[in-house]
Formats: structure tokens, C-alpha cells, sequence
């Protein structure tokens, strides 16, 4: 099955251990030859597959900016950290002092490390945007909010506005432009951007109004469940001392190492205790399901290839965490590459490699 846009459907839970593959190496490592195959692959998978999401115009300008700001950081390491054995070149010094204070300078010596460390620093930065991107334009929001947990569906709806407005105030903000074009408007400068803003903050409000009438016409936040006001407080009251059974679990087994079963088993027991709770909290909430997605042959080998990367960047990070960490100071050498390692950061093409071929289900 595939989408209209020639999309491969593929299931919820397959998309979200991908973007748990995606995200982890740029958590786990700051070697810059991983961190490279990384971006190629989810790069791939962006122009590949997301490019023909209705998402992706959105997307794209958001993504557009914030690598910018990822090619900021790279540049601003260098120009303010002075460290390393390295020097490439010095540049006159700036500095902005508040009395005898130096709150920043830049320039000076400038150091092969420091602008290695700012790179790195930079292609984790531009990862990280990248794999959200991705995720955001392919993902399907409507099953990945039905996913949630029935005891948070309040966060859930909370959740999915935030996510649907950027979206919707990039959509709308260049219908409004081609429009004030068409009439022929032309934006020259800061002042010419009023007829943009006021119309964006218009629909905005328009959208924002709507969307409360709705909710509230849905009984949204309205008390759902029949139970009795003291069974409510007694789930409060079986959450806080969960919690704070959890707490002092935790203390007790990092303070007290001749009696760690104690702490174990009174955080065993709060997280049992917390999960009940949960539990008998969702089963209050009534969820209808009309059309449930499909697990298919695709699914299973992207989820495969997703847990088989997780899998070996925790491996090697319990037992290899060496080869993970690239660090230049105080003297610049090139780092390792380990093709396990390589071969996971490369697990995110995957939805690419799975992909049905087109006239295909």
C-alpha cells in the first residue's frame, strides 16, 4: 500500500525506530566519518522518499535555516576557542568587555583543533535537523498521535498541535506571499513585510479560534470517566508515592552500596506501583479505532536493520566506548573508522533499499 504521493506507507512503529537509529549516533559519537555517512543516508532517504510530501516545501525552508545556523556554529568555535598545538593563522582581536570583565572575543589565534571541534560540532547539529526533517515529512501524524499511550491523550492532542503549526504557518505564509505578489506587491524591505505579517497573524488567530470551538464541542478536558471523586485522588496519591519512592530508591542505592537491594527493590516496586496506575488510567479512556495499519514485509526488514544499528552503537558504546570518541585537543589526528560502526550509521537508508517498486503495493 502507498500513499497518493507515491510514498511507502510503512507502519508507525517502523518510523520510530528509525528515528531512534538516527538519532543515537549523533548522541553517541562525534566522529566525523560516521556522523558523514549518517547525513548521506538520511540525505537519501529526505530526497528520495520525502521530497514528494506535501510536508516537504514546509520543511524544507526550516531546514534551509537551521543548517545555516549548524554552519554558524562551526565557524564561531574556532573564532572563540584558542586551544590546540595546531595554529593555522591569527586574526586581529575583538573583544567586548563590561568594565574589567572580557565577556566575548573573538580572533586571535586561530587553531586546527579548535576549527576540527567546531566541524564536528556542526555536522552533529546539521544530523540532528536533518533526521527530524525527515521523520516529520514521512511519518504519518494521525497514526503516530493513535500510538500514544490512552492515559496521555490529553498530551497527545497538545503534542500534535505543536507539531501541526509550524507546518501550518509556513503553508500559510507562502499562500499569503504568492498572493500579495499576484496583486502585485513587491517585498523590498523590512516595511514592505507588513501586508505578510498582518494577513499570517490574521489566519493564525482564525485557525487558533476554530480549533478551540472544536475541542470544546468534543467535550475536550471534560471529566470522561464515572468513577468516584476519591478514586481519582487515591490515582494521585498511588503516583506520588510512586515517585517518590522511585527518588528515594535511587538515593538509597547510589548512597548506601552495602544495602543496594534495599534501593532495587523499593524501585522495582514504584515503577510496578506507577505502571498499574498508568494502566488502570488508560483503561478509563474510550478510544475507537476505525482502520488499524498494516505490518508488513518492508516493515520487518527497516525494523530489523533499525535495531540491528541500536544494537551495535550500544555495544560498542559498553564496551568500546573509544572508538566512538573523536576528541582533537591538544594535538589533531585523523580519526578511526570502524566498518561495523560505519555500517550502522548507515542503517537509516533502509526505507530506501525496502521501498516497493513503483506499481507496486
Amino acid at each position: 500500500m502507498t500513499k497518493d504521493q507515491g510514498l511507502p506507507m510503512y507502519h508507525t512503529t517502523t518510523w520510530l525506530l528509525w528515528l531512534l537509529a538516527a538519532l543515537l549516533p549523533t548522541m553517541l559519537t562525534r566522529n566525523p566519518f560516521y556522523l558523514i555517512v549518517l547525513l548521506l543516508a538520511v540525505a537519501v532517504v529526505y530526497s528520495t522518499i520525502g521530497r514528494s510530501s506535501p510536508l516537504a516545501a514546509s520543511w524544507g525552508l526550516l531546514l534551509r535555516v537551521g543548517l545555516s545556523l549548524a554552519a554558524f556554529s562551526a565557524l564561531i568555535n574556532p573564532l572563540t576557542v584558542h586551544h590546540g598545538d595546531t595554529p593555522l593563522l591569527t586574526l586581529p582581536r575583538l573583544s567586548l568587555r563590561l568594565g574589567g570583565i572580557v565577556l566575548l572575543e573573538l580572533g586571535g589565534r586561530i587553531t586546527l583543533e579548535a576549527l576540527s571541534y567546531g566541524l564536528v560540532n556542526g555536522l552533529s547539529l546539521m544530523a540532528v535537523l536533518l533526521v527530524f526533517a525527515t521523520f516529520n515529512v514521512l511519518v504519518d501524524h494521525h497514526q503516530l498521535l493513535r500510538s500514544i499511550p490512552a492515559f496521555l491523550y490529553q498530551t497527545g492532542m497538545v503534542i500534535s498541535i505543536a507539531i501541526a503549526f509550524v507546518p501550518q504557518m509556513m503553508a500559510s505564509l507562502q499562500e499569503i506571499r504568492e498572493a500579495q505578489t499576484i496583486r502585485g506587491h513587491r517585498f523590498r524591505g523590512i516595511r514592505d513585510l507588513l501586508p505578510l505579517f498582518m494577513p499570517l497573524l490574521t489566519s493564525g488567530l482564525e485557525r487558533a479560534i476554530q480549533l478551540a470551538e472544536s475541542m470544546e464541542a468534543r467535550g475536550f478536558g471534560g471529566d470522561v470517566s464515572r468513577s468516584h471523586q476519591g478514586q481519582a485522588l487515591s490515582y494521585k496519591v498511588s503516583i506520588a508515592l510512586s515517585l517518590f519512592g522511585l527518588l528515594a530508591g535511587m538515593f538509597w542505592y547510589g548512597y548506601f552500596p552495602a544495602a543496594r537491594w534495599v534501593g532495587g527493590s523499593v524501585v522495582l516496586g514504584s515503577v510496578v506501583l506507577c505502571s498499574l496506575v498508568l494502566r488502570a488510567l488508560g483503561q478509563r479512556v474510550e478510544r475507537s479505532r476505525y482502520r488499524r495499519e498494516l505490518w508488513q514485509r518492508r516493515d520487518a526488514l527497516v525494523s530489523a536493520a533499525s535495531l540491528a544499528s541500536l544494537g551495535l552503537f550500544a555495544l560498542f558504546w559498553l564496551l568500546d566506548r573509544r572508538a566512538l570518541v573523536f576528541y582533537p585537543y591538544p594535538r589533531f589526528a585523523l580519526p578511526t573508522f570502524n566498518p561495523l560502526i560505519g555500517l550502522a550509521s548507515l542503517a537509516p537508508i533502509a526505507p530506501v533499499l525496502a521501498a516497493p517498486k513503483r506499481g507496486k503495493p
